[in-house]
């Protein structure tokens, strides 16, 4: 019963330690894979995790993608719309604006990629 134990608390010290997967993988054969651009692609959801479906995704203060049903989303940008330069926001009525994690595909990658993932608080 000890060694049971301490197999459950070692694996939750290191569940916080495991590695990061992205949620987007690259396709040729996929129509939004052709042609030049980066890929913005994240989610949108509330502070407890749920996804949120028909949020508005803002790049750059030109571009407007909207989350789909699942409360994703995804769109091709001209090249010149990197992650490090480029600003993000989210809204929906009825919520209030938390915060954004973006992330940058690796730099070698076939396609570069940003990942932006919105969080917004339902307001009371």
């Amino acid at each position: 019963m000890i060694q049971l134990r301490a197999v459950f608390c070692l694996m939750a010290l290191l569940l916080p330690f495991s590695p990061a997967m992205a949620q987007y993988n690259f396709d040729p054969n996929n129509a939004d894979e052709q042609g030049r651009g980066i890929k913005y692609f994240g989610s949108a959801k509330d502070e407890r995790g749920a996804l949120i479906a028909g949020a508005s995704i803002l790049v750059a203060h030109e571009y407007v993608m909207v989350t789909d049903a699942t409360g994703r989303y995804r769109g091709n940008l001209d090249p010149l719309y990197t992650g490090d330069r480029t600003a993000v926001g989210c809204s929906k009525p009825g919520y209030a604006f938390v915060k954004v994690t973006k992330r940058e595909g690796p730099v070698n990658a076939v396609k570069q990629t940003v990942q932006a993932d919105c969080v917004l608080r339902k307001i009371k």
